[in-house]
């Protein structure tokens, strides 16, 4: 799969990019019979659905599962995927190495995650993130939602989310007059944004969707790991 020069400059402007339909409706389909039977099947490394003074949050329900692909042949499958990878390849003009795996299910009534840069979790520059769909995505359920350009303001502060709304308690300290975009988002399709990128999520305020997503990260082979200024890391809010 090839990118258009204008998909390239939108990544490289804005800071992210959509492809509609990278992966088809078997596999998207497949991927939710899959995660949702994983997920029945009981607790897995790394689980969290996210912090405790919520405990009515559907999250706790359905927690995140996060590096399946160490445990699992379908995640390396999907991980791994040719025009997925080509994609991240041509976006980052380097050879795409896998960091992280996620599934977020985010159920009816569930919260959302505050918005923030992926370097202020993963101190390795540059890195990508790979958003997929694999519901209906809009406002109603929570659909991603990002700063476009942002990534040009460097890595940001880190303050104090609330967490009414989001199951994570820290975010980004956003730009004065920062606008924020809500993409919407068909199963399937695939959102790539970088690694400063503030993007995140609102609450599912349905009470019969789910909004559940296959998230990959990804380094280049030329990438390098940082000391991250004080205050800009999610470990420096709990000091």
């Amino acid at each position: 799969m090839y990118l258009t020069p204008q998909q390239r400059k939108h990544y490289k402007e804005q800071g992210f990019v959509v492809v509609p339909h990278l992966f088809d409706t078997a596999t998207t389909t497949l991927m939710l019979e899959h995660y949702m039977k994983r997920r029945a099947e009981g607790p897995k490394p790394g689980d969290t659905g996210g912090t405790t003074d919520h405990a009515d949050d559907p999250n706790h329900q359905f927690p995140r599962m996060i590096n399946m692909h160490n445990w699992d042949e379908l995640t390396q499958e999907w991980a791994s995927d040719t025009n997925l990878l080509a994609v991240t390849e041509q976006l980052i003009d380097d050879t795409p190495v896998l960091l992280q795996t996620m599934l977020y299910f985010k159920p009816p009534g569930a919260r959302g995650q505050a918005l923030h840069q992926d370097e202020q979790y993963i101190t390795i520059d540059p890195i990508i993130g790979v958003w997929v769909a694999l519901d209906t995505s809009d406002e109603a359920v929570g659909r991603m939602v990002l700063i476009p350009g942002s990534h040009q303001y460097g890595l940001l502060s880190v303050e104090t989310a609330d967490t009414a709304i989001s199951f994570t308690n820290v975010q980004a300290v956003k730009p004065e007059n920062a606008e924020e975009l809500g993409i919407d988002m068909s199963p399937g399709d695939t959102l790539f944004f970088h690694g400063k990128v503030i993007h995140g999520s609102y609450m599912n305020k349905t009470s019969d969707r789910w909004r559940r997503s296959f998230i990959c990260h990804y380094k280049g082979g030329k990438s390098q790991r940082f000391e991250p200024t004080e205050g800009t890391h999610v470990s420096h809010l709990r000091k």
